[in-house]
């Protein structure tokens, strides 16, 4: 019942360690993301799907019947959608007191914008992640993650594990309430707090000369990091060879930053991308590689690592696993992503009673 985004990748997590999903889609179209097969393919793997509709009272009962076996109901559309079809949180609940039902939406299931339509940008803006100033909107970059439906499926996941840990330890069930909104605002901590209460806080990203994306002699981009820091800032000096400017501090770095990042970004340029890399790594100097999507997961770090799982299911998919390592190792990926209700049968039939032999 979580679609789109957040539900999803809050399941997937939970699929990821362990947990047995039953993606309960709609009739004819499923959930929206399969328009996009890149998208429903990396949020569903190690799930069942089952086709349900609603609107019919059958399959309504049968849903009900699903949830007499379940540990955790999550949704993700707009309030009051649960409420008419009647699968809300207090009738659900009453069903089966021990149940954790988890929602997800834009605003939250209160306050004054509840019912509003909100997409990730929406909520990026509403909780002063995004930063134009007046006059410069058309040359404005709409951001890449939609970091507010990551945020809340991640707290979604981190919600549902607390809660049933709290079951586990005598608690009764729960009412999970996610909101993209609050998710994001959390996520602003840094800059929030020190906001409101008229504390200083340091500009992210820094205002440095030397933190940003460059350009190498390869027509290649590394990236380079250096805030704050004056032994590595003095380090880079000696690299690109700026003795002129290996003295200063990062107030006056910054104060100079027009003057000095032209200079950074010429003396870049003028070197291979892997001998430059080689000299950062080994003076100690932040940078980083700027790698395709396509490559990302070949990179050498990523691959020691293991989150790549490839050559799962009949299509042999590469896939991401989720990052957190128990006692040095991961959660394998048992299931490709599912077709539209290709477990509804196999799900069905494991509630019906077993006769006796």
């Amino acid at each position: 019942m979580a679609e789109q985004l957040p539900g999803p990748y809050a399941t997937l997590l939970l699929a990821d360690l362990g947990a047995d999903v039953i993606l309960v889609e709609r009739p004819g179209t499923g959930d929206p993301s399969r328009r996009f097969e890149g998208l429903f393919s990396s949020m569903n793997r190690n799930k069942r799907s089952v086709v349900l509709n609603l609107k019919d009272p059958a399959d309504k009962q049968r849903l009900l019947e699903l949830v007499d076996t379940a540990d955790v109901f999550m949704e993700g559309f707009r309030p009051g959608v649960m409420k008419r079809l009647g699968l809300d949180a207090d009738t659900l609940r009453q069903r089966k007191p021990s149940l954790v039902y988890a929602s997800i939406s834009s605003f939250g299931q209160t306050g004054p914008l509840a019912a509003v339509v909100g997409h990730d940008l929406s909520i990026q803006g509403a909780v002063g992640m995004i930063k134009v100033p007046v006059g410069q909107e058309s040359r404005s970059v709409v951001p890449v993650l939609p970091l507010a439906d990551i945020s809340s499926g991640m707290f979604a996941a981190f919600g549902v594990v607390a809660a049933l840990l709290g079951r586990e330890r005598g608690a009764s069930g729960s009412t999970l309430d996610i909101s993209m909104l609050d998710s994001l605002v959390s996520w602003m901590t840094p800059f929030l707090v020190p906001a409101v209460n008229g504390l200083p806080i340091r500009d992210l990203p820094p205002l440095e000369p030397a933190y940003g994306v460059f350009r190498t002699q390869d027509d290649r981009q590394l990236t380079l990091s250096v805030g704050g820091e004056d032994p590595m800032w003095q380090a880079l000096c000696d690299l690109l060879g700026l003795p002129q400017y290996r003295q200063l501090n990062e107030t006056e770095r910054e104060a100079r930053n027009l003057e000095i990042d032209p200079h950074i970004r010429r003396l870049v340029a003028a070197w291979p991308c892997d001998a430059l890399a080689a000299e950062l790594e080994a003076k100690g100097i932040a940078f980083g590689p700027v790698i395709p999507d396509n490559e990302v997961l070949s990179s050498p770090q990523v691959a020691h690592r293991g989150i790549a799982a490839h050559g799962v299911g009949p299509r042999r998919q590469t896939f991401v696993r989720q990052p957190v390592l128990f006692d040095g190792a991961n959660f394998d990926i048992s299931r490709p992503p599912p077709a539209l209700g290709e477990h509804t049968d196999e799900v069905f039939a494991s509630l019906r009673p077993k006769s006796a032999s």
